[in-house]
């Protein structure tokens, strides 16, 4: 369980890489200064909340809490907060320090139980498609190589479309035979419900954020409404995804897989990301030289990271490698890939 110090040391940390966001970084900077005048009525509760629950990315606490406080808003309209969300149709000019404070003095049941058992899935649409350069150096520019295409805590599934929604010029999206995302609990945008709390992992003031997700899941219901299995998802846990790859995705001749995770394995100690990462050589390694295994996770080791590292890994020479493709900012819109050694390492 998370403690108090910890989570305001993850708050001040928050309050410096939220400072562009007026309403995200106010209500970050108040939670902490409550916190630090004592103890709220409502933090026992939390705590409460929490007391089965391991935090090891430091984004992940707080990041949780803030989700949970924006879900309450768009799905009640008398929340005080609305008015000061832009996401709910509110205005950020104003102080919404007050109106966080009413609110957690009568926080309903449903806001604890988001905090006690709810997995935020942000959707970022700058980094939803970093599995395209890598899909076309290893499967389309030497050969052409249809594969299953698989995202381990893929929430609704809509980094499973990026290549669609954001049309990526040169690469062959009908080499995708199979879009398949797991996770602890699908989200389906059917449901009013799922729907919200995927717009709740979204910063209320970002409206460029909200728009491009809307816009993916837009895609998403058009693509299934279609073909219901154009997106298929999966419950599973993401530290048995490689015993449900291994069981369910059979090796084919003829296909390839590419295996990604995004925002994953930095929430897995040391020790369960190495058994995480034996199990997916484990079950590539029946694959050869056709599968990859591609993941866009925070630095190891960094207590308060804010660069992303673009890693994939592969069978080469009989031997699983890993090479770091590229390492981007936190906050950063564009990225540029290494393509020359990149290139290297996934030739085939």
């Amino acid at each position: 369980m998370i403690t108090k110090e910890q989570f305001l040391a993850q708050l001040d940390r928050a309050a410096l890489v939220t400072q562009n966001q007026p309403v995200t970084g106010a209500l970050v900077r108040h939670l902490a200064a409550m916190l630090k005048r004592g103890d709220p009525p409502w933090w026992p509760k939390v705590l409460k909340a929490w007391e089965k629950r391991r935090f090891v990315a430091w984004t992940e606490a707080w990041s949780l809490f803030l989700a949970a406080v924006h879900h309450e808003a768009l799905s009640e309209e008398d929340n005080p907060l609305v008015r000061y969300l832009p996401s709910c149709g509110g205005t950020p000019e104003a102080d919404p320090a007050p109106a966080l404070e009413r609110f957690l003095l009568e926080a309903p049941d449903t806001f604890y139980k988001k905090l006690k058992s709810g997995h935020r899935r942000p959707y970022v649409a700058a980094r939803a498609p970093l599995w395209v350069i890598p899909a076309v150096l290893f499967f389309q520019r030497k050969r052409l190589l249809p594969f299953y295409l698989v995202e381990v805590n893929a929430g609704a599934g809509l980094n499973l479309v990026a290549d669609l929604a954001m049309p990526q010029k040169g690469f062959a999206s009908d080499l995708v035979e199979a879009r398949i995302g797991l996770d602890p609990e699908p989200l389906l945008l059917s449901d009013i419900e799922h729907r919200r709390w995927l717009t709740a992992a979204v910063p209320p003031d970002n409206m460029k954020a909200v728009q491009e997700m809307d816009a993916a899941a837009d895609k998403v219901l058009d693509l299934v409404s279609r073909d219901p299995n154009f997106v298929q998802l999966v419950e599973c846990q993401p530290e048995l995804a490689p015993h449900f790859l291994a069981k369910n995705v059979p090796v084919e001749e003829e296909t390839g897989l590419l295996v990604f995770n995004m925002g994953t394995t930095v929430r897995m100690t040391d020790e369960e990301y190495g058994g995480y990462r034996l199990g997916m050589a484990e079950t590539l390694k029946p694959w050869g030289d056709r599968a990859l295994w591609v993941e866009v996770e925070s630095v190891r080791g960094e207590t308060y990271s804010t660069t992303y590292q673009l890693r994939v890994h592969r069978f080469k020479d009989g031997v699983f490698q890993q090479h770091i493709a590229t390492t981007l900012d936190f906050g950063a819109a564009k990225f540029s890939y290494d393509v020359e050694s990149s290139a290297k390492f996934l030739e085939v």
